[in-house]
Parts: C-alpha cells; structure tokens; sequence
C-alpha cells in the first residue's frame, strides 16, 4: 500500500484500553484524553499553545476566521497544495492569489510570494510540500516588512525542521492533520500551534460552536462543530509515542530511495535542503522531460507490479472548482510541471529496504 497507518499488536491493545476506558466514563468527546493528547502535542509542535480539531482543514479554517478578513482582502497561498489550503480562506469570504512553487523542492520560495503580492494582501499561507520545511527565514522577513500574517500548513509535517526549529512553529500559527495517511494518525483529526493566546481561546471557541463550555453556557462567537472526540484522541496519543521512530524510519527509507535511484538520470527526488530534516510524508520524484517513460505510463507499470502511486497535488488552479478564482492565469509553471510529471511512491514506517529495492528495480524496468 501507498501510506496505511502502523499498529502493533501491542499498540491495538493499548488503544482498546484506553478506548474501552473512555466509553465506560461517558465523556466521549474534548474531555481528559483530548486534554492529554494536546499536553503532549504541544511539546511535539515546540509553540506555547496547541488547539485539538477534528481535521487539518478545520484548523486551517480556525486560523482564518480569527483574522477577521473582508471580501475584498487576499491570501497567498501554493499552487501546488492541497484544496483544503484554498478551501480555508474562501471559507471566510477572502480571496485565495496563488504563487508558484520551487522547482526542486517543489515548495513556495519569498520570490514567488512576493510576486503574488497586491494592495489587498493580508496573510500567507505556505505549504511544507510531503514534510520538506519551506526555506523559511527569507519569507518570514518578507512577510514582516509587508505586515502580513504568516501560516503553515505542515499537514505533512509533524516533527520536521527547517534549522533546528519545529515545522507549525515558525509563524503566527501551523495547522496539522492527523488523516490515516498522515505521519501520525487520529484516524480523523487537527492541531492549531501558535504561541498566541488569543489565537488559541478563538480557536476553542471556534471548534465547540461557539461556547466556551458545554452544556447550557452562553454562544458568545460565530463557531463550528469542529471538537476532536476522546475516541479518537486515545489513537493519536498512541501514535504520538511512536513519532521518533517513525520519523526515523521514514528518512532511513528515504536514504535508500534516493541512494537505489541515483543511477536513473532521467528521474529525480524532492530536493530537501541540509539545514532541514523533512518528515517523508511521501516520496516524490520528478521525470525529466526527457525521460524515455511517461509519469502515466511508469504508474501504469508500477501496479502491473503491485505496486501503489499517486500524485501528490495536481494545481490548485487546474481543479475545475477553482479557475474562477485565481487571478493568475500565467506564472505557475514550475507547479503545473510538478502536477504533470510527479509521481509518490510508496512511503510508510511499515516498508524495508528490500520494499525499495523491488519498487527501484521495477521502476528500472519499466524502460526495458
């Protein structure tokens, strides 16, 4: 399989425990095992506050509706992202400006954002593209001299780096899903970081309606049903105890893949900068346009082998939902050439190196 979450048979147990346990105290939802997972999360993400949610996407949307924006206010945000990343700022009424990513890395840069920029732009949102942290520094400092509001979707990203600092925790808010593919999982879930404290008493009583408690409390805001259930919680807070090794064994897995591919000119991985430790949500490789396989054609070959691939993103602006409302038609090339000829191959704390062997080698023969 592509991603499937890993459970031992110890881990099963734990979990039903834990489970069998919450269900016998009848407080099902946002009690004390949600309460612990976010103790512990906290640390993980390496900010002040953290905000349990029942999905990346409604973190994301979270973090928008505490900016306040008005309908003729604009978010740059990646072409080369998942929906959800666009989804959140049209939630709240704005307008999602697409920029163009890397080439190589295949992630938003300063210059591209800055390219995006108008009168009317109010944040950023950047994408840490299979867990490869942005080149950070440089749109931090841009995003400070223009007064914007800086967020990361590190979806992807739990426990990687950009020089020594946590991926969620180099802006005003990073937003992580807990979807079964994902690093870890909750089976379905989201984390808001933010050293903000009123970014994080908004997003608490975003996510429960509006209601700072439960019961006949007074609404006192605009909110959502966005509570992560203790059900849930229970499986994260397994998974989270398991963060480092998976996290090892994902660049370990990584290493092999790129060390089985260097003979192959014609087909390239996601560069990931020294400074960073990306988390290897997926592998990613790029073909030439000289590659002697098509992308289409090398997947087709691939699940002749029994082997699973997917495309990361294709554009946001190349989804039929979104043409309307992108104001770019033109300067999104690098990310359509991503979206055309990437391919992810498979990547989960499950594999071993000789699950990378056999994937190289029928990778290798599908020119022969």
């Amino acid at each position: 399989m592509l991603g499937p979450p890993l459970f031992t048979a110890s881990d099963l147990k734990s979990i039903n425990r834990s489970i069998s346990s919450t269900l016998e105290s009848g407080w099902l939802t946002s009690g004390r095992v949600v309460q612990q997972f976010e103790a512990k999360f906290k640390i993980v993400a390496g900010t002040k506050c953290v905000v349990a949610l029942n999905s990346g996407t409604a973190a994301l949307h979270a973090i928008m509706a505490a900016l306040n924006l008005n309908s003729g206010d604009e978010v740059i945000v990646p072409a080369n992202t998942f929906a959800s990343t666009a989804n959140s700022v049209l939630y709240v009424g704005a307008k999602p400006v697409l920029a163009d990513c890397e080439k190589d890395s295949f992630n938003v840069t300063s210059e591209s954002i800055e390219r995006s920029f108008t009168k009317r732009t109010k944040a950023v949102i950047v994408t840490h593209v299979a867990g490869n942290p942005c080149e950070m520094d440089p749109i931090i400092s841009l995003c400070r001299e223009n007064n914007l509001v800086l967020a990361e979707d590190a979806a992807h990203a739990v426990g990687g780096t950009y020089k020594g600092r946590k991926c969620g925790s180099l802006s005003w808010a990073g937003t992580f899903s807990l979807y079964p593919t994902k690093i870890i999982t909750s089976a379905e879930g989201g984390f808001i970081a933010t050293d903000s404290e009123e970014l994080r008493d908004f997003a608490r009583l975003f996510r429960n309606v509006g209601r700072a408690a439960f019961g006949s409390g007074p609404i006192t805001s605009l909110g959502y049903n966005y509570r992560m259930s203790d059900i849930h919680a229970a499986i994260g807070l397994n998974q989270l105890g398991h963060l480092g090794q998976f996290l090892r064994r994902r660049n370990r897995l990584a290493a092999s893949y790129t060390d089985t591919l260097r003979s192959l000119a014609w087909i390239r991985p996601q560069r990931v900068e020294k400074h960073s430790m990306s988390t290897y949500y997926s592998y990613i490789v790029k073909l030439d346009s000289n590659a002697p396989v098509s992308r289409d054609a090398l997947a087709q070959h691939l699940q002749t082998k029994g082997i699973e691939t997917t495309v990361m993103f294709r554009p946001v602006h190349t989804q039929p939902y979104f043409e309307k409302f992108s104001r770019q038609k033109e300067g999104l090339a690098n990310s359509e050439a991503i979206g055309l000829n990437s391919l992810t191959l498979p990547m989960h704390p499950g594999m071993t190196e000789e699950d990378v062997d056999y994937i190289v080698k029928a990778i290798k023969g599908s020119v022969t």
